[in-house]
């Protein structure tokens, strides 16, 4: 991919809905957003299935309707059931249990 400093005024086959250096800024802006929500993803720590039911004291069943309604949600990572630590600790906290 080519460098968005490469862009200039002078391509000819160039689209530009505004002013390069507006289309930089916010590709700039763009960059950093994502950024900042990889380094947020990096840092959030996954906890396998067999610690939330040891944790949690619950059965599969009530973490598949949990993950179903978006109470606590589940993601496959290398084929398993992976569950974000902070969403773990929420509901041991004191969060509403409210299918079980």
């Amino acid at each position: 991919m080519k460098s968005i400093s490469l862009l200039d005024d002078s391509q000819s086959n160039t689209v530009v809905i505004t002013t390069v250096d507006v289309l930089k800024s916010a590709f700039h802006a763009w960059a950093d957003e994502l950024e900042q929500e990889r380094r947020k993803a990096a840092k959030e720590i996954m906890v396998d299935e067999a610690e939330v039911l040891s944790r949690l004291r619950k059965s599969r069943a009530t973490l598949w309707r949990w993950n179903v309604s978006g109470y606590l949600p589940c993601y496959k990572l290398g084929g398993k059931n992976q569950y974000k630590l902070s969403d773990v600790e929420r509901l041991e906290k004191g969060g509403k249990d409210e299918n079980s």
